[in-house]
């Protein structure tokens, strides 16, 4: 088998449709949705047994907020394969391969949305961020006071919006700094089971004071229709309170909202009411692609240093003993020697640890992270994570 680009996304229409059971009314957006990825230039991954595409995947170019910096991060998505080649070696050569192609073109980190934790997990991802979803229905929101802020809804973010976006983005949790080709991703396609995906744009003053996508969704089992609602960001609590008052308005046209929001996040100043429903619900595992391009990057925490030895069965560049600083709130990385290790790691915990879902004294407590004699207690500290991006 031979690990290389897929030159025609058409050849992934069958593969990826029989893996993830697309039914038949939406094979055609399926194909649309791949046409438009290869048209803003989305890169797509197979492995061949001479002509037969066995397993595939599609990467999503992304800049991301990563701790306290940006950073290149490969969105790995539609990862298919073959019935009759699974369990034959072909998404572990798809995986590898796509990682060093990622390494290739400077990426730093990759993240994606599992269908199986531990599957994912042999070749080096690990847990990242935690969404909070809660429902309700638009009229249990409370009568709420604002001023200034006027909403539109739109099909797609002006220039105005994207700015805004951008600047947000860049300066919040884990968000992708979204360019055209993203935006134009978050819109497309619309599915048969949704009736439109929309924009509303909240303004005071011709300043652009918050932004909130959405979808709107048929309720198959209860009937009525309700909203998704994914973005969701705002200037100040002026802005969020504007916000909600738009959503209570709602109240004729949807009988529920899905809201998602980082972990943290509280709804009862917005409700009348407890929510429908409110769960916590781990989405993405993040994975280090190469850890010494992450040198340099901003990071809230305390100084320190450690000298750990890596674990990487996938990427031997990232094997090793490494010795990692924080100095005034810069992460600096230096290969270090092997009497020197403090503890070992693997890329994956390490992943966790470094992108902020867990802290390394956690880590060492449920014994992902092995201490060896020379540990001196040192901690890497844990933020809030929240990556809000579909793909």
């Amino acid at each position: 088998m031979e690990f290389k680009k897929i030159s025609n996304y058409k050849e992934m229409i069958e593969i990826s449709a029989l893996a993830f059971s697309f039914e038949k009314k939406d094979q055609g957006d399926l194909e649309k949705l791949l046409r438009k990825l290869d048209e803003n230039g989305r890169y797509f991954y197979g492995v061949y047994d001479e002509e037969t595409l066995v397993a595939a995947c599609v990467v999503y170019p992304y800049q991301m907020r990563f701790r306290d910096s940006i950073v290149t991060m490969g969105g790995i998505a539609l990862v298919c394969s073959r019935q009759d080649y699974r369990g034959k070696g072909g998404v572990r050569m798809l995986l590898s391969g796509t990682l060093e192609s990622l390494r290739e073109l400077g990426h730093s980190v990759s993240v994606l949305y599992p269908f199986q934790r531990d599957f994912y997990r042999k070749y080096g991802w690990e847990i990242f961020d935690r969404w909070q979803l809660l429902k309700f229905s638009p009229g249990s929101l409370r009568d709420l006071e604002f001023h200034d802020v006027e909403a539109r809804d739109m099909a797609f973010p002006d220039e105005q919006m994207k700015d805004f976006y951008r600047e947000y983005a860049s300066s919040h949790l884990n968000y992708v700094v979204r360019n055209d080709a993203d935006w134009q991703d978050r819109f497309y396609p619309v599915w048969s089971s949704q009736i439109a995906k929309r924009i509303v744009k909240f303004s005071s003053k011709g300043e652009v004071v918050g932004l909130m996508d959405y979808s709107i969704n048929s309720d198959h089992k209860d009937g009525g229709y309700f909203h998704t609602i994914l973005t969701f960001v705002h200037k100040d609590e002026n802005a969020r309170r504007a916000m909600f008052s738009y959503i209570k308005g709602l109240s004729h046209q949807v009988s529920k909202v899905h809201l998602w929001q980082p972990a943290t996040f509280e709804s009862w100043p917005y409700l009348s009411d407890r929510p429908d429903e409110c769960t916590l619900r781990e989405t993405s595992m993040i994975r280090i692609v190469d850890l010494m391009k992450l040198s340099g990057i901003r990071m809230s925490t305390p100084d320190l240093s450690i000298t750990m030895k890596v674990d990487d069965k996938q990427c031997s560049w990232n094997n090793g003993v490494f010795t990692i600083g924080v100095h005034d709130g810069i992460l600096n990385l230096e290969r270090g020697k092997e009497d020197e290790a403090e503890l070992e790691i693997g890329i994956g915990a390490l992943s966790t640890v470094i992108g902020g879902r867990e802290s390394l004294s956690r880590l060492i407590e449920i014994g992902l992270a092995k201490p060896l004699e020379g540990y001196k207690g040192t901690d890497i500290e844990r933020c809030e994570v929240f990556m809000i991006e579909p793909f």
